[in-house]
């Protein structure tokens, strides 16, 4: 597999593969793991008014993107409650470990 145009941010890799003719991206996963699992120890102690629901590394983002069409990034993603219950259930099904409660 020979990959160019390969970017390096902080926490991740990104690249496009030549011999695929696919993206690829990998993520260090385990600070948000970290995170949720902090959120799901502390948050439900107390009222705060609402509950943070999950927290969504890149890299899930871009499978949900890829599998399901539905873009999380996206201005008006918030204001489609069907995309956004979709978004929820998937979560919950496939990376629980991210949920904040």
């Amino acid at each position: 597999m020979e990959t160019k145009h390969k970017v390096r941010s902080l926490d991740s890799i990104a690249g496009y593969n030549e011999d695929n003719k696919r993206w690829m991206f990998q993520q260090d996963e385990k600070p948000f793991l970290e995170q949720a699992k902090i959120d799901r120890e502390t948050t439900w102690k107390k009222d705060i008014g609402y509950k943070k629901a999950c927290t969504i590394p890149t890299i899930v983002q871009l499978e949900i993107f890829e599998k399901y069409d539905i873009n999380i990034m996206a201005n008006d993603f918030m204001n489609d409650s069907d995309k956004v219950k979709r978004v929820m259930q998937i979560i919950k099904s496939e990376y629980p470990y991210l949920m904040s409660y």
